[in-house]
């Protein structure tokens, strides 16, 4: 019974997680629209396609090979997101980045389609993989994040634009470590079993990750006005000036190429 309790707690901690992807994917698209960036363009798809491949599994039985191929465009695009942002300026860094990251994540189809087209099932192998796949990801994302803070922090800017850049590299770091648990999953047993408490706190260890993670960068990208007037209670500014999300971006890849020089 109680069982059966945490597995739904943590199916809804799932909704809770896509419901937020889909909030930023779409705030990502409309932002991308409005300014005409496509940075927050690849952004949104990636973030809103994320979700499809969790329920589709979860919900609709489709398989993780399903999952994962909506896994790896998510990473690919938040990859090239990452790239486009805070790297624009630098090409060798990126591009191994992403090179690497294509290549794992088409290892994990191939071990995935083997999985579901055959006997075998090399989850340990699929597993090792996983967890620098991920870490690279979103370490990526979050010192490429946190490189942009500290160039930004001196600036006469609004501190909760800067607070902004520290969540993102906080909470990425944060969901880097999602794959790690997936070690402790035993063989012969679905993804969050209620009849194996090691599955179950498995799928309820990942849940928590992930949900930080969206909340997180749910709360950097949409910031609500009264955290945004926490951040700034101490904020006398030199001169007045408000920044358009398209002057931050400029101010960003200004702050980057200068420093790269």
């Amino acid at each position: 019974m109680i069982s059966e309790i945490l597995y739904i707690f943590f199916l809804i901690l799932f909704v809770v997680f896509s419901g937020c992807l889909i909030l930023v994917g779409g705030f990502f698209i409309a932002r991308g629209r409005k300014i005409s960036k496509n940075n927050l363009y690849i952004a949104g798809i990636g973030f809103l396609i994320l979700p499809i491949g969790f329920i589709g599994n979860l919900v609709f039985n489709l398989g993780f090979l399903f999952q994962e191929i909506f896994v790896f465009f998510c990473f690919i695009l938040t990859v090239i997101f990452t790239n486009l942002t805070f790297h624009r300026n630098r090409k060798l860094a990126p591009n191994l980045v992403l090179i690497l990251v294509l290549v794992l994540g088409l290892i994990q189809l191939i071990f995935h389609a083997i999985t579901s087209f055959s006997s075998l099932n090399p989850y340990y192998e699929k597993v090792s993989l996983d967890v620098p796949y991920t870490l690279l990801v979103f370490n990526w994302l979050s010192w490429s994040s946190y490189s942009a803070y500290k160039l930004l922090k001196n600036q006469d800017i609004e501190p909760w634009i800067k607070l902004r850049y520290k969540i993102v590299a906080i909470f990425s770091f944060i969901i880097s470590f999602h794959s790690i648990p997936e070690f402790f999953q035993p063989t012969g047993f679905g993804w969050g079993d209620p009849g194996n408490n090691i599955s179950l706190m498995v799928f309820g260890a990942t849940a928590i990750l992930v949900v930080i993670f969206s909340i997180g960068f749910t709360f950097a990208w949409i910031m609500p006005n009264w955290m945004k007037k926490h951040a700034n209670k101490d904020y006398k500014p030199l001169e007045e000036k408000e920044l358009s999300e398209d002057e931050l971006m400029n101010l960003i890849k200004k702050q980057l190429k200068e420093h790269d020089e």
